[in-house]
């Protein structure tokens, strides 16, 4: 009987992500318990945007919590997307990880920063800063179902492409959606600064993904 040796690439480090994402939503969860249990509930009822977006303090701990399982999460899924679509043999896992996470943050907190500059410039600071958190808390909860996601795609199945187009074709219409029932329930706010919105909506929510986009493709 011949051995055949096995090849197996460790991803305790993944184990140890994924562990400090819980440790994180269970240090949230603990911490700020009323607030966490609205924050379970917001695609079943508005009390969490009513009851916090009234201070729509982006900068919360709750929130400073959340985005860091964000990142993690995101990360995690863009990761497993490069594996399905650009190469399974990653020689540095960790180094890609890292880079894809830095790049992720970092995009996030400058587009961040960059509207906070614009609604300070036109004088738009209350509306944008509930528009910030009220995306922002959607994007946080989408992450919070995405994190099983990629635990079922990393230990007991290897997903194809097919699998990956339907979580992010899922992903964007969650993100349509939470982006429609903004400008829905702040209609008349946008009708009555409707150039002010355009300029916004141009310039801090298409043109940043489409230069992202240049510049992943090269194109």
């Amino acid at each position: 009987m011949e051995i055949i040796e096995r090849f197996t690439v460790s991803q305790d480090w993944i184990t140890i992500l994924l562990m400090a994402a819980l440790l994180l939503l269970v240090a949230a969860k603990y911490t700020f318990p009323h607030r966490f249990a609205d924050f379970a509930m917001l695609f079943a009822t508005n009390k969490y945007l009513l009851l916090q977006g009234k201070e729509s303090k982006i900068f919360h701990p709750f929130n400073v919590l959340l985005f860091a399982v964000n990142v993690i999460s995101i990360s995690l899924f863009i990761y497993i997307f490069y594996k399905t679509f650009v190469t399974s043999e990653i020689p540095r896992p960790k180094i890609l990880f890292i880079r894809i996470a830095t790049a992720y943050g970092a995009f996030v907190l400058l587009k961040f920063s960059f509207e906070k500059i614009l609604a300070n410039i036109i004088s738009f600071d209350k509306e944008i800063n509930y528009y910030l958190f009220y995306k922002l808390s959607y994007r946080n909860f989408i992450t919070l179902v995405l994190l099983p996601v990629n635990i079922l795609f990393i230990y007991v199945w290897e997903p194809g492409a097919l699998a990956i187009y339907i979580c992010l074709g899922i992903i964007l219409l969650i993100n349509i959606i939470t982006l429609f029932g903004i400008f829905r329930k702040n209609q008349q706010q946008i009708m009555k600064h409707s150039f002010y919105f355009i300029l916004y909506l141009c310039a801090l929510e298409i043109g940043p993904y489409y230069i992202l986009y240049k510049l992943i493709t090269n194109r």
